[in-house]
């Protein structure tokens, strides 16, 4: 994956400056978060991780795992 194209994914929360946003997706961009939304439907491109997502500053953990 080049380090310019956006990669997608979703989960059941996104954690973020102390707001837990539901059914959320964030937006990553060679391993930095560049944006983070909740929806209503099925996005395409998306990855569906499920569970929670944590944002650290500019980047997101799941699992305890450092997204890229």
């Amino acid at each position: 994956m080049s380090s310019k194209q956006i990669r997608k994914v979703a989960a059941h929360e996104v954690l973020v400056k102390g707001r837990v946003l539901r059914q959320a997706i964030v937006e990553l961009i060679g391993g930095r978060v560049v944006d983070c939304y909740p929806f209503s439907e099925e996005q395409p491109m998306t990855e569906w991780l499920g569970g929670t997502i944590e944002i650290r500053g500019d980047k997101a953990y799941w699992n305890e795992q450092r997204l890229q």
